[in-house]
């Protein structure tokens, strides 16, 4: 058989395989909420204040803990949390309906200090900052031995607690918070550095890019305004000014950056050209700290795109023995 038809054939079976793997479905919103500690689920991404806002809550025991930060996995149906000194996995996770099964101990061993975590679901990774011990880290999402993992930033870092990931553009984005404050560039292996941000930054604790058009987005805390600026850091602008709500988590999802405020204890969304207010919600007798955005949709269409482009690379490589996973 022609080697151009065993390429097509292989291409076909991992296209299929994929999706007849059993793929998660839902979109939602998912805040984590201290008192009580819990990870609140919104079973819908809400675009306007008619949106519905339902929702069902993911008690986390013991409640006297802070949840930092949240990342998702759709494709595997996984949510990961930072949880005081943890960060935890959460399997099997549904938008649509509560399921029993709890959180599992991914890593044990970072810093109580506030610090983002991020996922690169390509390959498949868990990454994370410590604002105590000065480092940006990462592990195997499916190693769940305690000593395996790598810290690749660490040099020239204080107070690091901002993380934001391109999967498609393989970059990570960070804030230091220390003396020299600064958002900085890297590449996904904690190379490649470049400051993009230094001026007027009091605390950023939260960022999310905009991958299509190479946007980045953050939250500073104690400056009371959530800003953007192209990953050259060119274009910065402020995209809102909160009058003294203090914002702990911003995530981007199409054309909007939905957000939570700790104080007071509100979730919103933005629209990022005008800064016009799209909803906000009073959350009462709760206090949220994350936000993140759980879209099946956007990221297995990504996923499988990046499985066609790889099929192409087996096609054009094929007679030099050059293989590319």
């Amino acid at each position: 058989m022609p080697y151009f038809q065993i390429i097509f054939i292989f291409q076909i079976v991992l296209f299929l395989g994929y999706f007849c793997s059993g793929i998660p479905e839902g979109k939602g919103i998912l805040l984590g909420v201290i008192n009580p500690l819990s990870i609140k689920v919104f079973k819908e991404i809400p675009k306007n204040k008619k949106s519905s806002f339902k929702n069902v809550s993911h008690d986390i025991a013991p409640s006297n803990q802070r949840i930092y930060s949240l990342a998702t996995n759709p494709k595997e149906g996984t949510v990961f949390a930072a949880i005081s000194d943890t960060i935890y996995i959460y399997p099997n996770f549904s938008i649509s309906q509560k399921r029993a099964r709890g959180l599992s101990v991914l890593f044990k061993g970072k810093s109580e200090a506030v610090g983002q975590i991020a996922f690169d679901y390509l390959s498949n990774n868990v990454y994370w900052c410590d604002s105590f011990l000065d480092w940006i880290a990462m592990k195997p999402a499916n190693n769940f031995n305690n000593i395996i993992y790598k810290v690749i930033v660490h040099t020239d870092l204080n107070e690091p607690q901002g993380l934001a990931l391109d999967i498609k553009n393989r970059l990570m984005f960070f804030s230091d918070n220390g003396p020299n404050r600064r958002i900085e560039k890297a590449s996904l292996d904690g190379q490649d550095r470049v400051i993009i941000a230094y001026k007027g930054l009091y605390q950023v604790i939260s960022l999310t890019v905009d991958t299509a058009n190479k946007k980045l987005y953050w939250a500073d805390l104690l400056r009371h305004t959530i800003e953007g600026s192209s990953y050259d850091g060119s274009n910065r602008r402020v995209i809102r000014r909160m009058n003294l709500w203090y914002v702990t988590g911003v995530a981007y999802h199409q054309n909007l950056l939905h957000a939570v405020s700790i104080e007071p204890g509100r979730m919103f969304a933005l629209d990022i050209t005008s800064g016009s207010m799209c909803y906000s919600r009073t959350l009462e007798q709760i206090q949220p700290l994350a936000i993140a955005v759980y879209d099946t949709e956007s990221e297995v269409s990504f996923y499988s795109k990046k499985l066609i482009g790889i099929n192409i690379v087996y096609v054009w490589r094929y007679k030099n023995i050059k293989f590319y996973v």
